[in-house]
């Protein structure tokens, strides 16, 4: 399952009361733009980042947003970086990880072609920080899934209340390659009793520039404590965005 979203050092603790808002991908894959409904914290900024958040993308007063898909995104980011120099060590790491490893897994068979590339991602493994640069304020956060209930479920992950349903995320490479297979382990639960059988399944081509991905929870595993997890997981290469998915605002 994806590792949960890293701080985007403004504030910590979420009150979850979701809203939902519509989105749409221009053409040629340019931008993805969208409304937050009853949005009331004015101008807005969309916000990312590990160790230090960054804009990249903005909000209006009337809550529709834009978040640009930067063609050429691997080498612009790389330029940036190289006017930029890291000041420490611990800075210096690359931002890119290659393709097979946000991916691969071991205990199945799975085939990679072209996957030893670097790959780029705007999000914190799918969830949008919305904040206020500047103001150093962070409002809430959103992500692209079924439902709030799946929404919620990944952003608190230590919770172990999984749920089925799906997130989407968008990828960029430079050339096309392919994961494909399935891979199963035994996995254990938080009690360090009981054990489930975990498969993962990957069905993914990518093309040159931005990506689709849905990652998918088809069933959980439920302890005998109540608490659940990701049982039968897949990732998928989507060429349209799911009927049933929805953009989920999580305030602060």
């Amino acid at each position: 399952m994806p590792k949960p979203p890293g701080p985007l050092n403004f504030s910590a603790g979420f009150i979850y009361a979701a809203f939902f808002f519509t989105m749409t991908l221009c053409t040629a894959q340019e931008s993805i733009q969208g409304v937050i409904p009853e949005w009331n914290f004015g101008e807005g900024d969309v916000i990312t980042g590990f160790r230090e958040p960054m804009k990249i993308g903005t909000v209006s007063p009337e809550g529709a947003f834009t978040i640009p898909l930067i063609p050429d995104f691997i080498q612009k980011r790389k330029e940036e970086i190289d006017k930029n120099p890291p000041v420490s060590s611990a800075d210096k790491t690359s931002p890119f990880i290659d393709l097979d490893r946000v991916f691969r897994r071991r205990g199945g068979s799975i085939v990679l072609e072209n996957a030893i590339q670097p790959v780029g991602s705007l999000s914190n493994v799918g969830v949008y920080g919305i904040g206020n640069m500047e103001g150093q304020e962070l409002y809430g956060l959103m992500v692209a899934a079924s439902s709030e209930a799946f929404a919620e479920s990944v952003m608190s992950m230590p919770s172990f209340e999984f749920t089925p349903g799906f997130l989407i995320d968008w990828y960029y490479v430079d050339e096309a390659a392919t994961i494909k297979g399935v891979t199963t382990e035994e996995s254990l639960g938080v009690d360090q009793k009981q054990t489930f059988i975990n498969t993962m399944e990957y069905d993914l081509a990518f093309q040159p520039g931005w990506n689709i991905v849905k990652y998918e929870i088809l069933s959980v595993f439920e302890d005998s404590g109540g608490r659940t997890y990701p049982m039968e997981e897949r990732y998928v290469s989507l060429t349209s965005f799911p009927e049933d998915m929805e953009f989920v605002f999580i305030p602060k």
